[in-house]
Parts: structure tokens; C-alpha cells; sequence
């Protein structure tokens, strides 16, 4: 529902940029053909275009994590419970669609009776249907309806010559367009003025068409006066459907100079405007900052460092600058290839120090998988080697007089989700406060445990569960989140809840 009534939102939006320009730049014009096709491509834009989506990726820098006890709090936020806004607009909306597409087909259904049930003489490729009913002279596709008892046998003559301009060229696919987009956008305004704006024109063509075969344009113009103003349908075209003073406006107008046509292209920057505002999307990504060591430069750590495929060389050149400054060790990075987007496909490496040295090279039309170049000064020992899981480790601040390590694990899939363990540096266990976040469009799902706090108890639609059976469930199901803890816990579900509880309500469908 949300999905859709945003796109109906960004379909709407496109729809009254081509109408601004049509009303502020094009409609004074004589460019009727043009306009005609100006007006069906802006309802075919609308509708597709919302469709189009770009992506931009923004590469942010590794910061350093640092133990945060406000992580904690967020376990204790509630998601209350909140009116879907979205359900009931859909609703609205569907109310509004579904009366007028009843309407139309009510149309529909009168007009085929009305073609069904009188006279019709063929004539050429029109059908001349006679009625004795009170109406306005009109076509539908082939057809062409009217009372000849109303006009003389000239002014006939005239309406039906405008008539078949809206026959052969084929107006009533451009009025059933229309009408299927009021029913699809009924809700936006711009919708119904769009739907005047077709019809007016389509009516400005046909006069035109009729003016170039005719002797006497007062005689028609005189026609136009004349003719009542009494409709039959919206779906078909009718002699008197647009305002008369507008169109003896336009009649006596003189013809638009080729050079106005440069207006109809302003509508590109607009259109590029709304893709950069509304259809594109922003990824951030965390770029690993592979000059950055995974613990101190002491004596005692091994330092490492790890190249992936969007280092830089900037990067590369850091490492090398502080393995030589800190460590003395010689390292030299060289036939570095990359592919179109900057990514690394190809490398050599040799770095040498007083005892050891080794060295590393890959070539490859696809990017690098991530390696890592360590180095153990105590021992002054190299190694380099493939990294099994691309993760990125962080010396954190000590707490408690421990040191502590913060590992990143970047999802393979690229779809933003991170897994943060902390651990301890010496003995490598799991401490408090590991937790994991899955992020994704529409939601940010949650589990946490933290000082020194053994797991809760996890519900789900009132059933229990298991933490590896939540960290399975997809986020984009879930509807309420719902923590307790303490006496409210123990209240509701027993002494098995003296660790908490989360319960998670998730959508029916």
C-alpha cells in the first residue's frame, strides 16, 4: 500500500509538471497536432516514469566505535501501537477509484445503447447515426451522432465535416486515455484540468481542419453559437465541448511562429529535476579504511591490514608510509588495475623488512577479494593472505581496565546489514553488549543484550521462540515490537521472563 500510493503520489506529481508547462507556456500557441501529442506523452511519462530509479553510492569513512552505554536503551523503547494512515488512504482512495470507474462504464454502457438502438447510415468510413433526442452533435470512434431536425442543411453540413476531423483522427483514443487517468488519479486535481485541457484542444484541431475546407468561416463561427451546449458523454467528442469564446479565440488567432516550439523542451530539466529529488537513492556504504591497523603499534600485537577492492591509493599509500615510519619495513604496491568503477582487479605486492618478506599478486577481470598483510614486529614476521569474511576489527576505548575489539561484518548481499560483536582482546570471548541491527527501507529491527544480561524471552504473535528463529524473521514482516522488563515481565509471563521480554507482533499479510 505504501509503495503504491507513493508512486501514485510521484505519478500525480509528473503529471502536473506537464500540465504547468502546457497552461503557462503552450496553450496560447496554434501548435494544435503538437500540443495533442505534448499532452498524451506527459500521461504516458507519468504513469512509467515513477518506475525509474537511480542509485547513488555514498562511501562514508570506518569511524572508530567506541563502547556506548545509550546502546542499551534502545531495548527499552517501546513501538507503540499507531493508526496505519497508509491502510486507510489506501481505503479512501479505492472508494474513489471504484465510483469512478462505475461511473465510466455507466457511460459506456449508455453510449452503446444509444449506437445500438438507432438508424445508421453508412458513408464511407463514418457512420452517420440520426437520433430524434435533444443533443449536441458528437463521434465515438467511426461514429458520428446528431439530430438533423436542429440544423439547417449548411450548418450540417459544417458540424459534420468537424466531426469526421475528430474521426480520422482518431480523438476518441486520446478521450479514453483521459478518462482511465481520472479514474487512476482521481484524488489529484490536475487530473481533471489535464482531461479539459485534452478535450479543448482536440476541439481546436477539428476546428482548424473544418476552417480549411470550408468558403465562410462567420458561417461557422455563427454555427458554433448556435449549437447548444447539451453533452451526451464525456467519452465521446463533442461539437460544443469546449468553451465557444476560447475557440472563436483560437480560430481568429494567427498561426504560432516555429521558433515558440523551444518552449515544449523546457520540460526536460524538470523532469531531470523530479529523478534527482524523488527517484534517486542514496546508499550509503562504509569504506574500510585499510591504512587503519587492527590494534596499536606496541611490540607485543600483530598488525594487521586489509586491502579490499575499493581501496584507494591514497590508502595504499598510507599503509606503506606507516609501515615504514612505525616499523621499518619496505612495502611496495604496483601494477594496480582497476575496472569502470574504480574497483580494484588487479595488484602486486612485495613488502620486505630485516628478517622476512613476502609477496602477493592477483590479476582478474572481476574485483579482488579481500586480503590482509599482517605483521608481527616482536617476531618480525610477514604473512599475507586471503580473508575469509571481509570483516573489519577496531581497537576500542578501554572500559573496566579491559581492552575491548569491535568487529564490522559487512553482509555479502549487499543489502545494509551489519553485525557489531564485541570481544574481549585477550581472550577473544564474546562480553556484554553484542548486538545486531538489520536495517532495510522501511525498518530498523533490533536485538540487543547488554550488561552482563542473559537472553530474554522472545514472543512472537504469542508464541515463543528462539533467538535464531528471530534472527531469521524478515524485518519487512514485522509490524509491533514490544519490550518488558522487570515485574511487568514476570506479571505477564512467569518467572521464565525475569530476563525480559520482546514481543513481536508481525502483519497478517
Amino acid at each position: 500500500m505504501e509503495l503504491f500510493l507513493t508512486y501514485l503520489f510521484k505519478s500525480s506529481a509528473l503529471l502536473a509538471i506537464f500540465y504547468a508547462v502546457y497552461y503557462f507556456l503552450l496553450r496560447k500557441d496554434t501548435f494544435f497536432t503538437i500540443n495533442r501529442h505534448f499532452l498524451l506523452v506527459g500521461i504516458i511519462i507519468s504513469l512509467l516514469l515513477p518506475f525509474l530509479e537511480f542509485t547513488t553510492i555514498k562511501f562514508i569513512e570506518e569511524p572508530d566505535l567506541y563502547n556506548s552505554k545509550s546502546t542499551s536503551s534502545i531495548l527499552t523503547n517501546t513501538v507503540s501501537k499507531s493508526i496505519n494512515w497508509w491502510f486507510y488512504g489506501f481505503a479512501f482512495y479505492s472508494i474513489g477509484m471504484l465510483i469512478f470507474m462505475t461511473r465510466f462504464m455507466i457511460q459506456l454502457v449508455s453510449l452503446k445503447k444509444l449506437l445500438r438502438n438507432t438508424r445508421t447510415r453508412k458513408q464511407g468510413n463514418y457512420n452517420l447515426i440520426e437520433v430524434n433526442e435533444d443533443i449536441a452533435p458528437f463521434s465515438f470512434f467511426s461514429n458520428i451522432v446528431y439530430n438533423s431536425t436542429l440544423h439547417t442543411d449548411e450548418e450540417l453540413d459544417m458540424i459534420l465535416k468537424h466531426e469526421k476531423a475528430h474521426v480520422i483522427q482518431n480523438h476518441t483514443i486520446d478521450l479514453l486515455i483521459i478518462n482511465l487517468l481520472i479514474i487512476f488519479q482521481w484524488i489529484n486535481p490536475f487530473a481533471w484540468f489535464y482531461k479539459k485541457r485534452i478535450a479543448q484542444n482536440l476541439e481546436f484541431i477539428a476546428d482548424r481542419h473544418t476552417i480549411n475546407q470550408i468558403t465562410s468561416k462567420k458561417e461557422y463561427l455563427l454555427t458554433l453559437v448556435k449549437v447548444s451546449s447539451n453533452n451526451y458523454a464525456s467519452v465521446a467528442n463533442n461539437f460544443h465541448q469546449s468553451l465557444i469564446k476560447k475557440r472563436i479565440v483560437m480560430l481568429n488567432k494567427q498561426t504560432s511562429q516555429k521558433r515558440n516550439l523551444w518552449k515544449i523542451f523546457l520540460i526536460l530539466p524538470l523532469l531531470v529535476s523530479f529523478l534527482w529529488s524523488f527517484n534517486t537513492k542514496e546508499i550509503t556504504k562504509i569504506k574500510p579504511n585499510v591504512a587503519k591497523k587492527q590494534f596499536n603499534p606496541d611490540t607485543k600485537d600483530t598488525i594487521k591490514f586489509i586491502i579490499n577492492k575499493t581501496a584507494t591509493q591514497d590508502d595504499l599509500d598510507r599503509i606503506k608510509k606507516d609501515l615504514k615510519d612505525q616499523y621499518k619495513v619496505e612495502i611496495e604496491f604496483s601494477e594496480v588495475t582497476r575496472n569502470n568503477s574504480d574497483e580494484i582487479t588487479g595488484i602486486k605486492v612485495n613488502i620486505t623488512s630485516k628478517k622476512s618478506n613476502a609477496n602477493y599478486a592477483i590479476s582478474n577481470a572481476n574485483p579482488i577479494r579481500s586480503f590482509v598483510i599482517s605483521y608481527q614486529p616482536e617476531k618480525d614476521i610477514i604473512n599475507i593472505y586471503q580473508s575469509n569474511s571481509d570483516y573489519f576489527v577496531f581497537k576500542n576505548k578501554p572500559s573496566d581496565k579491559r581492552t575491548e575489539i569491535i568487529e564490522i561484518h559487512p553482509d555479502q548481499n549487499e543489502n545494509h546489514e551489519f553485525i557489531f560483536v564485541q570481544k574481549d582482546r585477550e581472550s577473544e570471548q564474546d562480553i556484554d553488549n553484542q548486538f545486531e541491527i538489520r536495517t532495510d527501507d522501511s525498518k530498523t529491527f533490533a536485538f540487543l543484550t547488554g550488561d552482563g544480561q542473559k537472553e530474554p524471552l522472545i514472543i512472537i504473535n504469542g508464541k515463543k521462540i528462539s533467538k535464531n528463529e528471530m534472527k531469521k524473521l524478515d524485518s519487512k514482516k514485522i509490524k509491533n515490537i514490544n519490550v518488558l522488563k522487570g515485574e511487568n515481565a514476570i506479571n505477564k509471563y512467569g518467572k521464565k521472563a525475569k530476563n525480559g521480554v520482546i514481543e513481536i507482533t508481525t502483519k497478517k499479510n
